[in-house]
């Protein structure tokens, strides 16, 4: 995530307020982690929302793109997302406005993003770069957006349509390209554009070629990243031959995502994610909503929702056995245990690592 970001501008939106917000989290997780009890303290410091779960591709290994969404259809409102920025615009410090769709089909996304700057909250976005018109992209640098990724995964309409099903490459250069010479023409640092390359079976050879344009359309930055696979069929078909560009451990008859004996993830502490209707699920693996935290529609304190008996079940569930909880079986990320086992035992009686 750090890589496509302005750190600079993102210490200019940790206010005091914040700071200690964020202490207030990380304290709760660390002492969440070393007594195996769901503490809570603080608001969460980073949030994401979800523009819209309604995509314009395909993609096959996407859950709107497959097909697979569970959830309705929608668009976030312009009420539901002040309401929001309400209740916990102050203690947020970073913002993620993406989900499980193309951000730019809301036609409220830049509004959302004008909301947040004026409360000083560093904001990023992800877009497949085909809604570059030129009032989007001069709206887009008036907005005061710090960052974005723009997905770009071939370097030739074969390759790119192969997964990105239904786009057109050369679209999304040229769409990229204009932004750049209008954030140029008004001498914007923002929005800092990282080009995003998923690596998969089919593209792997292009990578040469595809530092090769991010060098010449002029780009922030290049970001390489490793693809997402939910069976042994998917594994087969799409991930790379290279170790190094694969997130997993590939055995004859199973697949086991690196990293999977982290035992601990800090994301319920420290983060939310909103979906379009304003249901807070735990994280960006929950895609179709199946651990839903509450409804900022339906809850009188809407602060509440992060102190809810539905959060803290969930917390305590990750704190007991993270690999019970099935939307955390293909995430690596997280963290070892904090003590061994004979330190832990003997600070907290019978709990077992």
């Amino acid at each position: 995530m750090l890589n496509e970001l302005l750190l600079g501008n993102l210490a200019k939106s940790l206010t005091p307020r914040r700071v200690l917000n964020i202490l207030k989290t990380n304290a709760a997780f660390a002492a969440s982690a070393v007594s195996g009890r769901p503490l809570v303290w603080g608001i969460p410091p980073v949030m994401t929302i979800e523009p819209t779960n309604i995509c314009n591709l395909r993609c096959p290994l996407c859950t709107t793109g497959a097909g697979e969404m569970e959830r309705s259809n929608g668009k976030m409102s312009l009420e539901t997302f002040r309401e929001l920025m309400r209740h916990f615009g102050e203690d947020i410090f970073f913002l993620l406005i993406y989900h499980q769709g193309e951000p730019y089909i809301n036609p409220h996304f830049l509004e959302f993003v004008e909301i947040a700057k004026r409360k000083n909250i560093y904001v990023t976005t992800s877009t497949n770069g085909h809604y570059f018109t030129e009032e989007n992209i001069r709206r887009t640098v008036e907005s005061g957006l710090d960052s974005m990724i723009v997905s770009l995964d071939g370097v030739g309409q074969d390759s790119y349509e192969r997964y990105r099903v239904g786009g057109k490459m050369e679209k999304v250069i040229e769409g990229t390209r204009a932004l750049l010479a209008e954030k140029k023409r008004r001498k914007s640092r923002t929005p800092n554009v990282a080009l995003q390359f998923l690596v998969m079976k089919h593209n792997e050879h292009e990578l040469p070629q595809v530092k090769k344009l991010a060098e010449s359309m002029g780009v922030d930055r290049l970001l390489i990243k490793n693809i997402e696979v939910r069976s042994l069929q998917e594994a087969d078909e799409w991930l790379p031959q290279n170790e190094a560009f694969r997130r997993y451990d590939l055995h004859d008859d199973d697949f086991i995502v690196k990293g999977a004996d982290k035992k601990y993830c800090s994301r319920p502490w420290l983060s939310t994610l909103v979906n379009w209707d304003g249901t807070f699920v735990p994280c960006c693996f929950d895609k179709n909503g199946k651990y839903p935290m509450g409804n900022i529609h339906q809850i009188s304190v809407p602060e509440g929702v992060w102190h809810s008996g539905a959060y803290k079940d969930f917390r305590a569930r990750l704190l007991a056995d993270r690999k019970q909880i099935d939307i955390c079986r293909n995430c690596n990320q997280g963290f070892g245990s904090f003590l061994p086992a004979r330190r832990l035992k003997g600070l907290f009686g019978s709990r077992e690592e």
